[in-house]
């Protein structure tokens, strides 16, 4: 496993629990989808204060070794429950997540008959066409300097409340999970 990868998958884990924990009603400065995707791999902080605007992103940790200083700006989302986080190595972005900021939800037509199709190495082109227009959302994303990205979506069912999970590492699905469909 990379180290990017290693990095990256618990930064993009963090941003899901934090995208749990946050409210919408918090704070009224907070950082959209397109703000979020204009802030590139490699920008400064400064670049980050000035798309994100004032109050929307906080440091969250500060450390510093082997003549590297690292920084980590966690960013409340204009969405219910949605974070941002960007973690920058001597000013640097190198590290981006987001978990919430599409907003998109699924329409429920989720089963188990397609859930079974969707299989390990499949493109998220290939999951939407198994699934179905709109059954599955990007729920949270994840890139990082080292050419490592990862995006995971939610595809649900409405009749049985059931779900899927889908991971997508690199555009291919590397762990998928399921509960109540059918």
């Amino acid at each position: 496993m990379s180290r990017m990868r290693l990095l990256a998958v618990p930064v993009l884990a963090a941003a899901m629990g934090l995208a749990t924990a946050t409210t919408a009603s918090a704070a009224t400065a907070s950082i959209t989808k397109a703000e979020y995707d204009k802030v590139k791999l490699g920008s400064s902080i400064a670049t980050l204060k000035a798309t994100a605007g004032t109050g929307a992103c906080k440091l969250v940790d500060s450390s510093s070794g082997g003549g590297i200083t690292y920084k980590t700006y966690d960013c409340k989302g204009n969405k219910a429950y949605s974070t941002a986080s960007f973690t920058f190595s001597n000013n640097k972005l190198g590290i981006k997540t987001q978990a919430g900021l599409d907003g998109g939800t699924s329409n429920g037509k989720m089963t188990k008959a397609k859930y079974l199709k969707i299989t390990k190495g499949k493109t998220i082109a290939q999951m939407k066409a198994i699934a179905g227009s709109g059954t599955c959302v990007r729920v949270a994303q994840a890139s990082s300097t080292g050419g490592y990205y990862s995006s995971m979506y939610e595809c649900t069912q409405s009749s049985t409340f059931g779900a899927a999970s889908f991971l997508f590492e690199k555009g291919k699905l590397t762990i998928r999970s399921q509960s109540g469909l059918r």
